[in-house]
């Protein structure tokens, strides 16, 4: 997985490209988390995120809870239909902010 950063005045875009799997979840973690201290408004730009799984899911998860004890906002954009089928079948459509 891969992450390009695009500022935005207080915010970030943040381009995702590849999967958040078991492999790739710990450098996903390692990347997302921090952006929450630095950055009042979060958009995760999902266009190019083929796959999510468990280990995905808990980082975003992850993200969010930061984002929200520190009062940031953290939105998704372009996520693909298969990927929100995840998202709400795991119940995360209702707990992430998905445009």
């Amino acid at each position: 997985m891969t992450v390009k950063l695009m500022k935005q005045g207080d915010g970030a875009v943040l381009f995702l490209e590849g999967r958040i799997d078991t492999m790739t979840a710990p450098e996903a973690q390692e990347a997302l988390l921090p952006m929450a201290d630095e950055f009042e408004n979060l958009t995760l730009d999902f266009d190019k995120i083929s796959f999510v799984s468990s280990a995905g899911l808990r980082v975003l998860l992850m993200l969010q809870k930061k984002c929200n004890a520190m009062s940031r906002e953290m939105r998704l954009i372009h996520v693909k239909p298969a990927i929100m089928e995840v998202f709400d079948m795991t119940g995360f459509s209702g707990m992430l902010h998905i445009e």
